[in-house]
């Protein structure tokens, strides 16, 4: 089977729907000029928008203004941020937001009618849009239910890119594994757009997806595309602990509302680590509870809500009331919540420029794929849904430049692919040795690890989609690790205990 399309978007989170939305915007779309392919490895709403609790941060609130989102975010960053781009992405806040409600996605709203917006770490204002405490699955719902009334669309579930090619013309030429029907095919096309979301999958413990296996990166990489700043990974300072495993993230929000990380005696101790307290960026949270928990014998801390009122608990955060009970018996009003940083989000990766366009022509990348410039070190809470929706309306301009029709040339259906390669073998290593905290001992080591067992798998001649996953997770941590290698100081969430600050 082959086909051919003008634009070929793979992922189906937030950065992948809002920019095939923007496209059926355009009048090439309308006049019905444009044809476009969106692809999920999964369903279409498995993804990490649709785990995102949180919310999605613009300026409307009296009091706050664009300047103090912008430094809040330069501030989160370590001032590393490409301050050009976290001013276009700001000032466009308001409007991206207008544009998530024209699609359909709903916030709510206080008592007065006016958005009911929330404070979280990081941030001076409150200036975080909400939907109780599922706000990516509200905002994910919305535009998937937008997509059923767009004409000449093709929308592919269950399909997973394993092989990019880029032809002298210019076009790609897509490998594609169609899992519902354990078949290949080829397609085709002028513009691909990765919009795959992150590496979650590197790590033993982590709040994204299963299928977050790094593929955009990884393909991205085999077509020569930059990749920036991918050791830059933020650790999500309470993922609800259970059974020695991260089963749940619990919100930042809470922390927002109120909540206190205290330690196995019941103390709080935010206040030895940073002037802002529980609401300090995520890195410095993370790192004073790693090191809360080297001084005492419980392999976790708490996060205390019981001071928070009962409505605004069964009000705001419904979800993680429920979840808590559910999975380990534990009433939110009464008893400490036991957490543990968790992986959580990618600040780095495939590097793009202000209209989310690769090193290569032609090639996009939007969302959590992406290395924008706009988190620097270390990513402002609730700015990743912000900064998806923003590069996808920045692209259309680039996308909307068309060629001639892509040439249909047959494309190697698969990279070759290693068995024996575990997932769970990379996991522990990248755990273990490129975490929270980094040494170049153990930087050293992992990636003499990774290498060997790169060296000792054997080539598949059977495809198959774990061994395609596994393979896409060594490629990106051998990638992970050398980029932590190179950097040379500390900054937001990169640490390495030899380095100085």
């Amino acid at each position: 089977m082959k086909k051919t399309y003008d634009i070929v978007i793979v992922g189906s989170g937030i950065g992948g729907l809002s920019t095939l939305l923007y496209l059926a915007e355009t009048a090439l779309f309308k006049q019905g000029k444009l044809s476009i392919c969106l692809m999920s490895k999964g369903k279409l709403n498995e993804t990490n928008t649709n785990w995102a609790q949180g919310g999605i941060a613009a300026v409307n609130a009296i009091g706050d203004n664009f300047d103090k989102h912008i430094q809040d975010t330069l501030t989160a960053g370590a001032f590393t941020n490409n301050q050009y781009i976290v001013e276009k992405v700001v000032k466009g806040g308001p409007q991206f937001l207008s544009d998530l409600i024209s699609w359909g996605a709903q916030f709510d709203k206080n008592k007065n009618g006016g958005y009911d917006l929330a404070k979280e770490g990081g941030h001076s204002d409150a200036r975080i849009w909400h939907k109780e405490d599922q706000t990516g699955k509200a905002i994910q719902d919305a535009l998937i239910d937008s997509l059923s009334i767009l004409p000449n669309l093709t929308i592919l579930d269950h399909t997973c890119v394993v092989n990019a090619i880029k032809y002298a013309d210019h076009s790609f030429g897509l490998g594609v594994y169609d899992s519902n029907n354990d078949s290949f095919l080829n397609i085709f096309c002028n513009k691909l757009v990765l919009a795959t979301g992150g590496l979650g999958m590197l790590y033993q413990k982590s709040t994204n997806q299963l299928l977050a296996t790094g593929d955009g990166i990884y393909l991205a990489s085999k077509l020569g595309a930059t990749i920036e700043n991918l050791s830059f990974i933020q650790f999500h300072p309470t993922g609800l602990y259970e059974n020695n495993q991260i089963s749940f993230l619990i919100s930042e929000a809470l922390r927002g509302a109120g909540a206190i990380l205290r330690n196995e005696q019941g103390e709080a101790f935010m206040y030895k680590y940073d002037e802002r307290l529980d609401l300090a960026p995520r890195d410095i949270v993370s790192r004073a509870i790693v090191k809360e928990i080297g001084l005492q014998q419980n392999p976790f801390v708490y996060l205390d809500a019981t001071k928070i009122n009962s409505e605004i608990l069964d009000m705001h955060f419904p979800t993680i009331k429920q979840e808590c009970m559910l999975r380990i018996g534990l009433n939110i009003e009464k008893e400490f919540i036991p957490i543990v940083p968790v992986q959580h989000y990618s600040c780095g990766g495939v590097k793009v420029d202000e209209f989310g366009e690769t090193s290569i022509s032609g090639l996009f990348a939007i969302g959590e794929t992406a290395c924008t410039g706009l988190h620097g070190a270390n990513r402002l809470a609730s700015n990743s849904l912000l900064e998806a929706v923003a590069f996808a309306k920045f692209s259309i301009p680039k996308l909307t430049e068309l060629m001639e029709a892509p040439m249909m040339i047959e494309v190697d259906i698969v990279l070759p692919i290693l068995n024996n390669i575990h997932k769970l073998d990379v996991q522990q290593i990248m755990s273990k040795q490129a975490g929270i905290v980094k040494s170049k001992q153990g930087l050293k080591e992992a990636y003499e690890q990774l290498c060997n067992i790169k060296n000792s798998a054997v080539q598949n001649s059977n495809f198959d989609i774990e061994h395609f996953e596994a393979n896409c997770i060594l490629e990106v941590a051998l990638l992970l690790i050398q980029d932590a290698q190179k950097q040379i100081s500390n900054k937001g969430v990169f640490y390495n205990s030899d380095l100085v600050n």
